[in-house]
């Protein structure tokens, strides 16, 4: 029996997965997963980071323009400065 196709070409031969394929595809999708782990990492802790802003705090009320600490964790509010979603 042939092995050509009806149009006179080999047949083609199986895709190989290799390593430098599996970290190529990993390299594509590496960044959409971590937009979407901000994203949501974001909304998680978005009500909580901004209730924080609009509490004032008694101890630095009477300070004009100066940061108010709060008693939420830096990485917070670092995550809902990086969404510009949130």
């Amino acid at each position: 029996m042939n092995d050509t196709r009806h149009d006179g070409m080999a047949p083609a031969h199986p895709t190989r997965i290799t390593r430098g394929f599996v970290a190529f595809i990993a390299a594509m999708l590496l960044p959409g997963i971590f937009a979407l782990v901000v994203f949501f990492a974001a909304w998680a802790v978005s009500d909580e980071v901004y209730a924080a802003e609009l509490q004032p705090d008694s101890a630095t009320a009477s300070t004009a323009g100066a940061e108010q600490p709060s008693d939420v964790a830096g990485w917070k509010r670092a995550v809902v400065g990086i969404c510009p979603i949130h």
